[in-house]
């Protein structure tokens, strides 16, 4: 009995196999030719982080700060590493003057969207100015 099983096996894996409905590969290549795309414009990759630290301020307040790039932005999160991060990053600098190839690097405290709160510095003692509170300086 598990000889005739075994035989009719093979079998009926070929039956089925010719049964399969899917385009050919000749097919499917004469199909993408008609409706070709544009090659897509080469994308841009998120500044990656340098540097994070912890940082206990004057009125004991944590924050876990992430430096991204080269003080391209910030993230700071206050109180839990995994409270939602505020991001802040430096106001966008002039234009190079025109025929020259310098790139221009932001400058300035790093400031969120809303300007409410402020980072400057990095390393082992930053200012931060938060959404509520007052200047004070952080240390790690």
């Amino acid at each position: 009995m598990k000889k005739s099983l075994l035989m009719i096996t093979p079998v009926a894996m070929l039956a089925l196999a010719a049964c399969n409905n899917t385009e050919t590969p000749a097919e499917s290549d004469a199909a993408g030719a008609d409706t070709a795309e544009a090659p897509a414009e080469p994308v841009e990759m998120p500044p990656s982080i340098t540097s994070k630290g912890t940082y206990r301020c004057a009125d004991n307040t944590i924050l876990y700060v992430e430096f991204f790039g080269e003080n391209e932005s910030a993230s700071i999160r206050v109180g839990e590493e995994t409270a939602e991060a505020i991001r802040v990053k430096p106001e966008a600098a002039e234009a190079p003057a025109e025929g020259t190839e310098e790139v221009a690097k932001p400058t300035g405290p790093m400031k969120s969207e809303d300007g409410e709160t402020m980072l400057t510095g990095s390393g082992d003692q930053i200012n931060v100015r938060l959404a509520g509170k007052g200047a004070q300086s952080c240390k790690k």
